[in-house]
This record gives C-alpha cells, sequence and structure tokens, in this order.
C-alpha cells in the first residue's frame, strides 16, 4: 500500500471512530429526549417537585388577527432555586406547544420538527396544549443561565411563539405604584 492510501485509509477509519463514540453520547438521538439530563448538556434544571413549588408563572398562548402567535409573558425572570408551576392557558383557535430548553437544545429541536412534524412529545421539559385548554409544567431551576420556552409546531415560532428565562442569583425589589 503506498503513503497516499494508507494515510487515506488511516484518515477514514478514525472518523468513523468518533462517530460511534457520539453514537453513545446522546447527540444525534432526538434531540429534546432528556437532554437536560446528558451530562455535557446546557444546564437548565430539572423536573421540579409539586410539594416544592415556590412560584407560578400564569402564561396565556394568544393568536392574533394578524396571523401572529405568541406567549404573554414573552419575558419571565427567576430566582435561582425556585421551583416554578408554568400555568399554560391555550387562549387560541390551534394547537400549541410549550417547550423549555437551551438556545442550542431548541436550535435542535426546531430541526428535528421540520423532519417530523407528526412527532408528540412525553418530555417533562414539555407540554402540548390543545386548543381551549391548559396544562402545567413544573421546573426546579438549579443553574444561573438564559432560556427560551417555545412552541415547535411548524411555523409557529416563525410566527411570533417564543419567549425567554432569565435565571438569576436575585431579583430586584418590585416597585411601589
Amino acid at each position: 500500500m503506498n503513503t497516499a492510501t494508507y494515510i487515506l485509509a488511516l484518515c477514514l477509519s478514525m472518523s468513523s471512530m468518533g462517530t460511534v463514540a457520539q453514537a453513545g453520547s446522546g447527540k444525534g438521538q432526538e434531540p429534546h429526549s432528556k437532554a437536560f439530563a446528558l451530562p455535557d448538556h446546557e444546564p437548565i434544571g430539572k423536573p421540579g417537585d409539586v410539594a416544592s413549588i415556590t412560584r407560578t408563572v400564569e402564561i396565556s398562548i394568544k393568536e392574533t388577527a394578524s396571523g401572529y402567535m405568541l406567549f404573554e409573558p414573552d419575558a419571565i425572570h427567576i430566582e435561582k432555586g425556585s421551583v416554578v408551576r408554568f400555568a399554560i392557558s391555550n387562549l387560541g383557535a390551534l394547537d400549541h406547544e410549550f417547550f423549555l430548553g437551551s438556545f442550542d437544545e431548541i436550535a435542535e429541536h426546531k430541526q428535528w420538527m421540520r423532519e417530523h412534524p407528526d412527532m408528540q412529545h412525553d418530555d417533562p421539559n414539555a407540554v402540548s396544549i390543545a386548543s381551549g385548554q391548559s396544562d402545567e409544567l413544573v421546573w426546579q431551576f438549579s443553574a444561573m443561565t438564559n432560556l427560551e420556552f417555545v412552541c415547535l409546531l411548524p411555523g409557529h415560532r416563525e410566527a411570533g411563539m417564543w419567549g425567554v428565562i432569565m435565571v438569576h442569583d436575585h431579583l430586584a425589589p418590585k416597585s411601589k405604584g
């Protein structure tokens, strides 16, 4: 075997080893499949215990006559260590979802949803809410970070269905008046 062929064969075998190693790491699998539990994943917290809830955030899902879809509120500040109950009401005519994740996870999940638009969720960091219905998600925020919540049904995020959560080690006091 000549040197060029040997080097090519060596490179190909090394690149396939990386693919095999990646296959067991959770990468390349469904991006939302318990991604928050992977060791190298950005910390977004974990499912919360209902008995430990420290705060409830009410979120409304709305659709406008012009086709805009939104969460109200779309920006939420949460204190690190809080266990939050998200009480989500779908006031719109369409079914929606509330998916909580890191910005990278949301980007991966968005691509996955484009390839699998009929996929149903069964993850602790996501709920599907039918039109006119309500549901809740309980989450413990254990790290200071910024997260996104989003509806990734095809076209919904693009129509405005996304928001941010900022997790801090302190919250500013509420102003009076």
